[in-house]
């Protein structure tokens, strides 16, 4: 038994924090569920918690909190149970930290150490291993370094044996991986061998033979998004699983791609192409091909030879000339365009266009990403040529320069009475929130005194008092908070003339531009709004918005008119 710590001959008010951990590695991870290794610990999440519970009763001690990692390495000591127990203790919520056996806390003996001999210390925390009769203040912890190190040593031995089995499994043929790739599915009688799933393997052999066409990725992306097809990720979830997921529903320039250049639809089973640094540094990283593990007809083909042969062809063709035709630096407005509609980026492209006469001459215009992605059921091109741009920019930065030179005063004003319309009511939103969050953090402030008399005059338990002091901080902590990154931000806005007289002396400089750089446009342009093109009384009209640095959209710009069916000269 470990005995509680006097001072004075009175029992000192221990508040635990009861941690418990269980890894990939250890008796539910799914090496030793299929007897890959045999089980030496009974270490479930529950066992532990039941065996540590009890054992704080029995010391009089008062639990405060549970902290639990369950699925996390003894090396990886980023837990989120384990990083939230480390910040109550900080905050004095906690002032013991209990676990069942060292390993729990850790099997880097350095680090174990680390936490044990300085961190817990300078938290004021006390820390007992109760299996391995520790206790920070006791005097049995001069066998705790061996004992990390023991640990240490295990969890590179397990680390070692299970990396050992699975690649015996994957030299002998075997799938490992955690899904099937799009097209096949896991073997009913065998999962680790992959089958045809016939409703999607049809539609990777016609992302195939369309690519077979010379269809780029993305129209292939647009093409099976315009017929309602579900990403893999949504086709496996919804076919197989329970019917949702976190990743994007449509098919993407990526995801495309991928599926075309998977050599496991020829029937070839390649694996160990990645892997950790280490059993302590779970980093991954892509293995020199030699140390591939590849294995012809490991499974069904969906793909015959000759149509992946062809098809890569057009791949490695259409990956030269990209790279033959891509440019030496960003486009001048990289970076700068966004869509109005579905706030994607524009994304760059360089055309090159006969004339009648047979001479070649080179455009950059701007596309929708997410159309190019995507198709047009994600959003529309929003095409731009980069030369009509230039000259609406250009146009609009000397406009601007050409008033200021004519009469500041009236610029400024303006200026200020559009940022104060859009700020002002804003602003006092964040005041009146400011005002209630006072009032509150001051309500819990006096709640908190009132829970120390209650206690002190017996009107509550210890157990009580210490979980409504823990809820009333946390709280307390997150107005204060709120309250400090809104003051913030009214600190910025009260800095709205300063950001104007910035604008000002920089776009005076440009009173005679004759030529827009990516230089000028850095200085002077945080973003640009490209609208979709629409028609008015017959004619091609589009609107664009320029946001400036320092004070943001100036004025509601004109939509841009032009004879956008033509190229500009």
């Amino acid at each position: 038994m470990v005995h509680c710590h006097r001072r004075n001959g009175m029992q000192k008010p221990y508040k635990v924090g009861i941690y418990c951990r269980l890894s990939v590695n250890d008796a539910s991870n799914s090496a030793k569920v299929r007897n890959y290794i045999p089980s030496d610990e009974s270490v479930s999440i529950e066992n532990q918690y039941d065996f540590l519970s009890k054992f704080t009763r029995l010391n009089g001690w008062t639990e405060i909190r549970c902290y639990r990692d369950d699925g996390y390495s003894g090396g990886n000591f980023q837990r989120p149970g384990f990083l939230k127990m480390l910040e109550d203790a900080r905050h004095g919520l906690i002032n013991l930290i209990l676990v069942k056996d060292l390993s729990r806390l850790g099997r880097d003996f350095i680090e174990v150490g680390r936490y044990t001999d300085v961190i817990f210390p300078s938290l004021g925390c006390r820390f007992v291993s109760v299996l391995d009769c520790l206790d920070s203040e006791g005097d049995n912890t001069d066998m705790l370094p061996f004992r990390s190190l023991m640990n240490d040593y295990h969890l590179k031995d397990l680390s070692g044996k299970i990396k050992s089995v699975l690649h015996e499994k994957m030299r002998s043929g075997e799938y490992i991986a955690a899904y099937a790739p799009y097209g096949y599915r896991k073997s009913d009688g065998n999962r680790h061998r992959l089958v045809v799933d016939e409703e999607s393997a049809a539609v990777v052999r016609r992302m195939f033979d369309l690519r077979l066409t010379g269809m780029a990725y993305g129209k292939i992306a647009g093409v099976l998004n315009s017929e309602g097809l579900l990403s893999p990720h949504w086709y496996w979830a919804r076919k197989y699983g329970k019917g949702s997921c976190r990743y994007a529903k449509l098919w993407r320039y990526a995801t495309v791609k991928n599926v075309l250049t998977n050599e496991s639809y020829t029937g070839v089973l390649i694996q160990n192409r990645t892997g950790t640094r280490s059993y302590k540094d779970s980093t991954m990283i892509c293995k020199p091909e030699s140390e591939w593990m590849r294995h012809e007809g490991a499974h069904e083909a969906i793909i015959s030879p000759e149509v992946w042969a062809a098809v890569q062809a057009i791949n490695r063709e259409r990956a030269l000339f990209a790279a033959d035709s891509a440019p030496p630096k960003p486009f001048l407005f990289t970076g700068k365009l966004v869509c109005a509609d579905c706030n994607a980026p524009l994304k760059g492209n360089r055309e090159i266009h006969l004339t009648k006469n047979g001479i070649s001459k080179s455009y950059v215009s701007y596309c929708c990403s997410c159309y190019t992605s995507s198709g047009s059921s994600a959003c529309t091109r929003h095409t731009i040529y980069e030369k009509t741009l230039t000259n609406l920019v250009l146009n609009e930065i000397r406009a601007h320069a050409e008033k200021l030179e004519l009469n500041e005063t009236a610029v400024l004003e303006m200026l200020q009475r559009r940022r104060s319309l859009a700020s002002d009511n804003h602003v006092e939103n964040i005041r009146k929130e400011i005002t209630r969050l006072r009032r509150r953090v001051h309500e819990l402030e006096q709640a908190t005194a009132k829970l120390y008399e209650d206690k002190s005059m017996g009107v509550l338990s210890s157990d009580v008092f210490f979980m409504m002091l823990q809820k009333s901080e946390q709280e307390r902590q997150q107005k204060t908070k709120r309250m400090n990154n809104l003051q913030a931000e009214m600190d910025l806005c009260a800095q709205d003339n300063f950001h104007i007289q910035k604008w000002t002396t920089l776009i005076r400089k440009y009173l005679h531009l004759r030529e827009l750089n990516r230089a000028i446009v850095d200085e002077l342009i945080d973003h640009i709004e490209i609208g979709e093109r629409t028609l008015v009384n017959g004619q091609p009209h589009r609107s664009v918005k320029v946001y400036y640095r320092f004070v943001g959209l100036v004025d509601e710009a004109p939509s841009l008119q032009v004879n956008e069916n033509k190229l500009p000269l």
